[in-house]
This record gives structure tokens, C-alpha cells and sequence, in this order.
């Protein structure tokens, strides 16, 4: 049986660690953390901006609704009753890929109805955020729905 010395055996648990610590930073590298937003600092510099619009948004007696039909083959984006929606825009994401993100502008119809088709959505949980401008002021609505 062969012994190894103090310095012989704190030499190899001193390489070891080192060769895993090499390993962990490689393997890490390769790793895409898939940021929900490539501009977060933008977004923080506009943080009062997006408060002030989940604080009109608050103020609506009802939030927007959405909806998956009988199909399931379209997401129902509901806006409340009276609203008139100029302009807006759907972001959709997915924590599980962010290859998978997409956003779809607001085009509402006469009832304040945007349907969006769910093929390109795989089943899981799903983020949503809509950012409108409708009645002369601007909204922010963000919430989870499931496919």
C-alpha cells in the first residue's frame, strides 16, 4: 500500500479543486441565462414611467381579460367594455426559453377584442404584458396564463 505525505495530499486536494473550479467557469460559459429583457437598464430608467401606468390600470373597474377559446386555438385578449385602444403592444414570454418570446401589436376590434393564434405557443406558463394607450392616458398589465 502506497502512503502519500501531508504536502503530496494537500497539493492533489489543492489541483482538484482548482480543476473543478475550471470546470464549473467552462461549463458555465456555455450557459445563455436568457435575461426576460435585454435592456433592463432601460426599463429601470423608465420605472416611474411604467408605475404611473399600472397605477391608471388600477383605476379601470376591470382589468383586461384573456381567454383561450373552446379550441384552443386562439388567445382572447379582452379590454373593458368602453375602452377605445389607439395603439398598444402584447409581449409573450416563457421563463423556459427565451427563443420562444414574441410580441404582437394591439389592433383591437370594434368590441376591444384581440385574438392572437396559440401554434407557435407550447404548452406551459406563459407571461403576458400589455402596454396600451386608449382614453387619452397610457396602461401597463402584466399577468400568467397556462397552455
Amino acid at each position: 500500500m502506497m502512503k502519500i505525505s501531508w504536502g503530496t495530499g494537500i497539493a492533489l486536494v489543492y489541483s482538484l479543486f482548482a480543476g473543478a473550479m475550471l470546470t464549473a467557469v467552462f461549463m458555465s460559459r456555455r450557459y445563455d441565462p436568457g435575461l426576460v429583457d435585454k435592456n433592463y437598464y432601460d426599463l429601470d430608467l423608465k420605472y416611474q414611467a411604467r408605475l404611473e401606468k399600472k397605477q391608471n390600470t388600477a383605476k379601470l373597474s376591470t382589468l383586461p381579460q384573456i381567454t383561450a377559446d373552446q379550441q384552443g386555438n386562439t388567445l382572447l385578449v379582452q379590454f373593458p367594455d368602453g375602452m377605445q385602444v389607439r395603439s398598444g403592444n402584447c409581449k409573450f414570454f416563457r421563463a423556459a426559453e427565451v427563443g420562444d418570446d414574441f410580441s404582437v401589436a394591439i389592433n383591437p376590434d370594434n368590441h376591444g377584442k384581440v385574438m392572437v393564434p396559440t401554434a407557435q405557443l407550447h404548452k406551459g406558463r406563459w407571461h403576458i404584458e400589455l402596454e396600451w394607450e386608449a382614453d387619452g392616458g397610457p396602461y401597463y398589465y402584466t399577468t400568467t396564463f397556462d397552455i
